[in-house]
């Protein structure tokens, strides 16, 4: 995934951006933070290196802004968090991020009208994968507790609870994701807010990662 990449949110043409996300406008846009890719390959210019969540959020320049990434699920722990330099500060005794900051980000964006969502997977060496339904059941568990509407002990950000989540799977078993998605379905509901699932399927038809899981489960958006 190129990060400087935008994207519409849904089929049809640009149009000036809006003020905050509508499920039922054309013209979204969306961005992916928390990679600093561009500052990775200049790293004597910390100057114009990504600046933090919320710097993003001072205009009407972008609708939705998916975090990346959840690199490793962990499925017998705790999923595992990479934000570059944003944060680097883990639970005691856990490979899990703590970013307070971030969370306090998140809200000051939502309160502007956007959507944040947590991205999973990425490309790279990363290691992840849903095999199985019942590792996606399982992994939808652990992700509304941490992440969405549900609680746990450790929640990366804290009280926020973010917007839902995005899929851009480019490598490991993905058996598992349809009934990762069917299964926060199953928790959405029931929630007081909206929610957003999306995917960043590859233009090759059909997606060899997201093939299965874009014809057997109902995603909000996607990004090509």
């Amino acid at each position: 995934m190129t990060f400087a990449r935008y994207f519409l949110a849904a089929a049809g043409l640009a149009a000036s951006a809006s003020a905050a996300y509508s499920p039922t406008c054309a013209n979204n846009i969306v961005t992916y933070w928390g990679q600093n890719s561009w500052g990775g390959g200049h790293l004597n210019d910390p100057a114009n290196w990504e600046r933090p969540l919320a710097a993003y959020c001072q205009d009407d320049t972008f609708d939705i802004i998916n975090l990346s990434f959840v690199i490793n699920y962990n499925l017998t722990g705790l999923p595992v968090l990479n934000h570059a330099f944003h944060c680097e500060t883990k639970f005691n005794g856990t490979n899990t991020l703590r970013c307070p900051d971030i969370g306090a980000d998140i809200k000051t964006c939502q309160a502007k009208g956007k959507k944040i969502v947590m991205s999973l997977g990425g490309g790279g060496i990363h290691s992840y994968s849903l095999s199985t339904a019942a590792e996606g059941v399982q992994f939808a568990n652990t992700f509304w507790n941490m992440f969405l509407g549900g609680s746990h002990q450790y929640r990366p950000y804290g009280d926020a609870v973010l917007d839902g989540v995005d899929l851009d799977i480019e490598s490991g078993a993905h058996g598992g994701y349809v009934a990762f998605v069917n299964q926060l379905r199953t928790y959405f509901n029931g929630a007081s807010k909206q929610y957003i699932i999306s995917a960043a399927p590859q233009c090759v038809y059909p997606d060899a990662n997201l093939g299965t899981t874009l014809s057997g489960a109902w995603i909000d958006n996607d990004y090509v």
